[in-house]
């Protein structure tokens, strides 16, 4: 008897709003080589607020219906009301988590939000994510300099308010299915809560862009865990 093998899922990677999606596009590519259907979600253009950011990602998904999100960093925060409007499992990679208990979150940790005011603005706006450092210390992130122009190019630059607007969380969403993959210890702490709540981890050597670096060993790194949401759908 042959064994019938499970559809192959459709993804839609939420990206951090401070980075745009230039940066996940080598991994959805990669993806999408490897016959996994897979698409970036946009940030709106103009104006980046966090109801703004959540409504087009909720647009995007409805429209793509993927059977999985993947969300990266900042966006981390959008995906648990994402999932429960949607009933999706995650994939958070190198991701903010909101706590647990909670009705909503900030979008940012207060060590995170003491250096974002220390920066410097321009028409009220933040400068682009990769020119909060110095060049040549945000520069290891990259593979090389013409990715670190491309990605400062296209980084949506957010108001300070951004940060301080809250964002929804649905109650009990830490039980809905995740899972996390972190590089680094940069995520620590939210790798120990996926821990603590159960979900499958997966702790990698890397940073914070190491989808961009590697896309073919983070693409097979989120096919071994998307593969645990098989029996989901």
């Amino acid at each position: 008897m042959s064994t019938r093998a499970a559809p192959s899922p459709r993804v839609v990677m939420l990206p951090s709003p401070l980075l745009g999606p230039a940066s996940y596009l080598p991994l959805a590519e990669t993806l999408r080589e490897r016959e996994v259907p897979t698409l970036v979600a946009s940030v709106p253009a103009g104006d980046v607020m966090p109801s703004a950011v959540l409504d087009l990602f909720g647009a995007v998904a409805e429209h793509h219906q993927p059977t999985v999100l993947v969300a990266h960093s900042n966006a981390g925060y959008y995906a648990p009301v994402l999932a429960e409007s949607l009933d999706l499992p995650v994939v958070f990679v190198d991701a903010a988590l909101p706590a647990t208990g909670v009705g909503e979150t900030l979008l940012a940790p207060a060590a995170f939000a003491e250096l974002i005011a220390t920066l410097p603005l321009t028409d009220g706006l933040l400068p682009p994510w990769p020119s909060w450092w110095d060049r040549s210390d945000v520069a290891a992130l990259f593979p090389d300099d013409e990715w670190l122009d491309r990605v400062t190019r296209e980084a949506p630059r957010l108001p300070p308010e951004y940060f301080t607007t809250p964002l929804p969380v649905p109650s009990g969403w830490e039980a809905r299915p995740a899972a996390y993959l972190g590089f680094g210890d940069t995520y620590a702490a939210e790798l120990a809560l996926a821990e603590e709540l159960g979900w499958v981890v997966r702790r990698e050597r890397g940073h914070h862009l190491t989808h961009l670096v590697e896309p073919d060993r983070v693409a097979g790194l989120l096919l071994e865990l998307l593969g645990g949401f098989a029996t989901l759908r």
